[in-house]
């Protein structure tokens, strides 16, 4: 396979800093609509839309923002960003399609063919470096075929993957994606695909079809996307990139339980706390921003079987931890009568 250069130094290309969108998944200027188990790691917001259509049966890990003052201001954000990464200055000319490629870092635009496809596997490849940014700048349309994927190579991460589209993106079935998708109108996301990156959609819908979306993080020690006031051509030079400590105690020490319970929480970081949600079975049942809080369980109240708790901590740089924890519900004994003669 040819691994085309930029000639550039990745250095030289610095991040997209994404602001308060960071902690989001997914981020629609109309509607966002989802059908089936959709799964979204991160936070969801919409805005100035209202319509959200499909959660549940989706589920999303973080908050969910409807047209409120955080929706709105990670819309700002995100059109900060959106015009900096097209903003940048041009390293090598895109191809009509991606497939079979090897890029390594430096900024990407599309040249006497506006649209982008994908057809098959895209690397793109760090060579050695974990800070190294990837940009493509899509005149009109991005589109992948089935099955495609976008592979990472040599400590690329995906939080350093920027893909600035100045039409739609449609994400084929069972695309395997990498990056963040930065459109200015609508992301179409077809049957089981998965994003390792995030959704964003300026102006109109997100749609999506048992898909799974996993907002990327750089991996600690290493400079990324998230954080800053989300536009500019420079980058934190030491952000803090590490989410809080989270210890959970209380659970039950045995295979499975009969009796209620109370599960406590605790959560530390240097930056301070940011806010702290926990969820049973994916059902939010407590939300704080202290350092100690817990959650009792009525057993009682549950079927029969394993449940799960998932504990989504922020830091006040908006870092987030997600612990998770299992317990089950046992079936009660049966007791057989007494006889007395």
């Amino acid at each position: 396979m040819m691994l085309l250069s930029t000639g550039a130094a990745s250095a030289s290309t610095p991040a997209v800093l994404l602001g308060t969108a960071n902690s989001y998944g997914l981020l629609g200027g109309s509607t966002i609509t989802n059908t089936g188990p959709s799964i979204i790691t991160g936070d969801l917001g919409l805005f100035p839309g209202t319509s959200l259509i499909g959660f549940p049966p989706g589920t999303v890990s973080g908050a969910t923002h409807l047209t409120d003052a955080a929706a709105n201001k990670a819309k700002d954000d995100l059109t900060t960003a959106y015009k900096d990464a097209a903003g940048r200055s041009k390293s090598a000319t895109l191809p009509a399609d991606l497939g079979g490629k090897n890029l390594t870092a430096g900024v990407y635009r599309t040249g006497s063919v506006p649209s982008l496809g994908l057809t098959g596997n895209v690397t793109l490849n760090a060579q050695g470096d974990p800070n190294a940014v990837f940009i493509f700048q899509i005149e009109s349309t991005l589109i992948t075929a089935a099955a495609s994927s976008v592979s990472l190579a040599n400590g690329a991460q995906s939080c350093n993957v920027f893909w600035q589209v100045g039409s739609s993106a449609t994400l084929g079935t069972t695309t395997s994606f990498r990056g963040n998708i930065l459109a200015l109108s609508a992301i179409s996301v077809s049957n089981a695909v998965t994003v390792d990156g995030r959704l964003f959609a300026r102006n109109a819908a997100v749609t999506l079809i048992n898909d799974t979306v996993t907002s990327a993080n750089c991996a600690t020690g290493t400079i990324g996307g998230g954080g800053g006031g989300g536009g500019g051509t420079t980058t934190n030079p030491g952000p803090d990139i590490t989410g809080p400590t989270v210890t959970t105690t209380g659970l039950p020490k045995t295979d499975c339980t009969t009796r209620n319970f109370r599960i406590a929480f605790k959560v530390v970081d240097g930056a301070g706390i940011g806010k702290v949600r926990v969820y049973i079975d994916g059902r939010l049942v407590k939300s704080s921003k202290t350092v100690r809080s817990s959650v009792a369980v009525n057993v009682r109240g549950l079927p029969v079987g394993t449940h799960r708790v998932k504990v989504v901590a922020y830091d006040r740089a908006g870092n987030r931890t997600i612990t998770r924890r299992t317990f089950a519900r046992c079936t009660l004994a049966v007791v057989a009568p007494r006889f007395t003669g």
